[in-house]
This record gives structure tokens, sequence and C-alpha cells, in this order.
């Protein structure tokens, strides 16, 4: 080593101050480090000092007063070690030495204080999102309404919302790329009506009738999946198509996100399911197509559960009246509705029928596990439904609420009724029924029947509304 190097090495020890100038002959290793003062039961301590030898000489390292929790490298001079709970405390007198055979350097004596390991208690998990329960009188809109009308029915009294209807081609006119600018625009109607509350369902349809102004409610990317029904020009999406049901599902994710924190949104109405591949429109495996009831039980099953995955605080509805394997697969639906956490899933009819006996007459009939369903449930009172001789609007609803869990008359289901616990929705048309009423007809009743404490009462004698 060159003499200016040395005296360079014995200037650098000098100027650090730490040894004694017996220490600094120049031959002495120099050891530097601040060990921690503290550690934590349960945590690994480490503390490895530096050791400078100007000659480059073997060094070799020492320690007294070592914790007994903690190993030492002589080595390398590192202290390390997890301290168990008995050693909580302090331990002091630790000194650790370096030397190269001949000079020998210690860091000042220190101490650890060992330390209770910290207690973390994690904060409880927040509540679930506020659930909308918005229950009452619903209009269902006509196909042609646009946001005006629904702002009109908003403000009728005891309206409590409204039912808008959209067909997936509308809302999905390309793969993957929504256009929800009409139901925005209805959003904004309502906000500037007199009644800004008034909450929003929104269909979207798979299905049409003879009267749809939209035969045809595929996206084009899935037409191929589509096929004329019963009604004979009118056409339903195969919906039990794992192509089609996939993308049904990435909608329902796609209208989640944009509007499940709405208030005002209530939520997603999954279209009726009965499809009318019935007759020359048959689908089925036996007639060269793909339908079964239990592929289309399964998709229903699957669009329920993944409908109530995507939205956190709005509902979801499934209008349920046939499905090719009776009862057994309604009530497969049922129960993956009541399996939606928090009851945010609902169970609906889309005919409230009360002069069509064979609907209610036996268990095995088809509303009866609409009936008996214990969730949320709702029906549409449409204008057929108050068609019926000597049979008043104010029949029509008692009949929807009448029912009690577990009882409903068999035989005579004038003098029974569904229990309709939640929402009922009402037909708006303006073509009269067969009894010359329409809705405006049904607005007095509404108003005098607003959905409360009564509605509770007659379905399950009082408690908490679902």
């Amino acid at each position: 080593m060159s003499k200016y190097l040395l005296a360079g090495a014995v200037a650098l020890i000098n100027a650090c101050g730490m040894f004694s100038s017996a220490q600094a002959a120049g031959t002495a290793p120099l050891l530097i480090g601040t060990p921690s003062p503290s550690g934590v039961v349960g945590s690994v301590y480490t503390f490895v000092p530096q050791a400078i030898d100007a000659e480059g000489d073997k060094l070799r390292f020492s320690i007294i007063s070592r914790p007994s929790w903690a190993s030492f490298n002589t080595r390398t001079g590192g202290l390390a070690g997890t301290p168990p709970a008995e050693a909580i405390g302090i331990h002091d007198g630790i000194t650790i030495s370096v030397t190269d055979g001949t000079s020998k350097r210690s860091l000042p004596t220190f101490s650890i204080t060992v330390q209770p390991q910290a207690i973390v208690i994690s904060p409880p998990p927040p509540p679930p999102p506020a659930r909308k329960a918005n229950y009452g009188h619903f209009f269902a809109t006509r196909y042609q309404d646009g946001p005006a009308e629904v702002a009109m029915l908003c403000e009728q009294q005891g309206v409590r919302g409204v039912l808008m209807r959209r067909t997936w081609s509308q809302v999905e006119p390309s793969a993957g790329s929504y256009d929800f600018g009409a139901i925005d625009e209805t959003f904004s109607a309502i906000a500037a009506s007199r009644n800004p509350q008034c909450q929003l369902w929104v269909m979207i349809e798979f299905k049409s009738f003879s009267s749809s102004p939209i035969r045809h409610p595929a996206p084009a990317y899935l037409a191929q999946y589509q096929a004329l029904n019963s009604q004979g020009d009118a056409s339903t999406m195969m919906m039990w198509e794992p192509a089609v049901s996939d993308a049904y599902v990435r909608l329902m994710q796609a209208m989640a996100a944009r509007y499940d924190a709405n208030p005002r949104f209530e939520g997603f109405v999954m279209q009726e399911s009965a499809l009318g591949f019935n007759g020359a429109y048959t689908q089925d495996v036996a007639a060269g197509g793909t339908y079964t009831a239990d592929r289309w039980r399964d998709a229903i099953v699957r669009h329920v559960s993944s409908c109530g995955t995507a939205f956190k605080q709005s509902r979801c509805l499934a209008f349920m009246n046939f499905i090719r394997g009776g009862n057994d697969h309604m009530a497969a639906v049922s129960r993956a509705i009541s399996a939606v956490p928090n009851n945010r899933a609902c169970m609906s009819g889309p005919d409230l029928l009360p002069d069509n006996k064979t609907l209610y007459d036996s268990p095995a009939s088809a509303y009866e596990v609409l009936a008996r369903h214990q969730g949320c449930r709702s029906n549409s009172a449409q204008n057929d439904s108050f068609a019926i001789p000597d049979y008043g609007l104010d029949q029509v609803f008692n009949f929807a609420v009448r029912g009690t869990l577990g009882d409903f008359n068999e035989v005579s289901p004038r003098t029974s009724g569904v229990c309709v616990n939640s929402y009922l929705f009402w037909n708006h048309r303006v073509t009269p029924s067969a009894t010359g009423l329409d809705w405006l007809d049904a607005l007095p009743v509404i108003a005098a029947y607003p959905y409360g404490r009564m509605w509770l009462d007659q379905c399950i004698g009082g408690g908490a509304a679902p």
C-alpha cells in the first residue's frame, strides 16, 4: 500500500473521531455501522456492520452479549434473528468487534429493546351498497314511447316509476359497442319532470311480437341465432346458445358499469321465459335445432346469477311464465333468484289474469311458482287483466296483493291472489280492454292504493319489505 493511500486512510479515521489515536496507527481495520435499537416479536432483526482493512488482511468478527434469539456470523459480523414473545425487554451490553489478527476494533456498545408484536385490527368490511327497493306501481311503456312519454307517466299520481323497453339490436348495434343514448335521454327527461324521483326499469328485449315495430331484435353479429317464432312475422333469439348467452352477460355488465350507481335506475329486466318456438317454428333438437328445455333453464339460471353479480345496488327481474319442463324448471330459476345476495333479484310473471283459472288452479300450474316464491316478486297487469265483466280494476289490484305465502285458493283464483309484495307493473296502451277500460282508468286505482304497509299486511302479515 502506498504511503499516500495509507495517509489518506489515517486522515479519514481521524476525521471520523471514532477511535483513539493509538488505534489510528494505520494497521487496524475500520469498523462502521449503526445497529437498530429496537426489534419486534415475530419480525426478523438484522444488522451487518461494514469493515475496511487498509492492508487487505483477512478479518474475523466477534460479539459480546449476543441475544439468545439471534445468530452471529464471524465472517461478516452480521447479527440476525427473530425474537420470540419471551424475548420482550432490553438486551444490553452488546459489543461487536473485528480483528485482522493483529489489531482489534469495536463498535460502541449498544442494546436492543424487543417490543411486543403490534396487534393489527382489520376494519370491518364495508356494508353492502344500499339495495334499491322503490316498490309501488310502475307503468310499462309502449315500444314507440320516447323520453317525453316516460316523463309524462312519471308525473301521474301514485306512479313510482316506469319500465322502458329497448331491443337488443338498439343498444348493441355492433359487437361490444353499446348505444345507451336513449336511456340517458330518458333519465334527463325524468330529472326535468315534475317527479324527478321517478325510477326506471330497463328491459332489453330479445323476442318480438306481431305488434312490435322492430320484428328482429338481434344485433347483426348474432343474427344467425335468431328465428321466427309462433307469431309468424316476429322472431326470438336463441338465448340458450353459448355465444348468445355470453353476449347477453357482457351486455348486463356494460349496463351495470353505466347505471348501477344511478339512484334513479331501479334495475334490469330479463324478458319472458316463453320463447314461442312452437309447432312449425320449433328449434328442438329432435327437429334438427339445438333447443332443449334443460338448456334454456340453465341459461336463465346463468343470466340471473350473472345479473346479480354485475349489479350490486340495482335489482334483476326475471319474467317467468312458461318453460317446457314444467314447474321443476321454473323452480330451479326461483332458487337462483333467491340465491342472489341481499334479495336483489326478483321473480315476476308477465300476465296477471285472474279470470284464467288454469294458471293457478293446482301446484302444477305455471304461476304457482310465482305465487309461492318467497323473495322479491312483481307482476304485470295488462289490459286483458281487467277485461272481466263485473271485475273492476280495484279487484285486479286486490287479486295482485291478496295472497299470502303458501296460501293460494287453487279452486277459485278470483277469491285468492298472487301476493305481489314488491312491484306491480301496469301496461300502458291507448287501445281499451274488452270492457272499454284503458290505462287512464287505472290511474285513480293506483292513486288510491300506493305501495305501503297495507301491501305487506296483505301479503305477509307485516314485517320488513323484501
